[in-house]
């Protein structure tokens, strides 16, 4: 069973379009999905989104700049390509 948020958000989708309220929905889920299952408040949050009409299962794109993970490695070779540092 695919327990991807996606997956999740599309079947939050279907059920509601369905005609499901959000507490059964989340009762509904909760069995399949055990452990894995969204919160009820974001279950919830969207329900509320796509009866406002949202269609797009996918995360909009956020502001600003994106997380960068830097390794041990990486910082060892930027600080090499700017040589030797007094």
């Amino acid at each position: 069973m695919n327990s991807s948020r996606s997956a999740q958000r599309a079947v939050i989708q279907f059920l509601r379009a369905e005609g499901e309220h959000a507490s059964q929905i989340y009762r509904r889920m909760k069995e399949v999905y055990g452990e894995q299952c969204l919160t009820r408040c974001t279950i919830f949050r969207w329900c509320q989104r796509y009866e406002a009409g949202r269609v797009n299962i996918k995360d909009l794109p956020r502001p600003g700049q994106a997380h960068v993970v830097t390794t041990l490695l990486q910082f060892r070779l930027w600080m090499s390509s700017y040589g030797r540092i007094v």
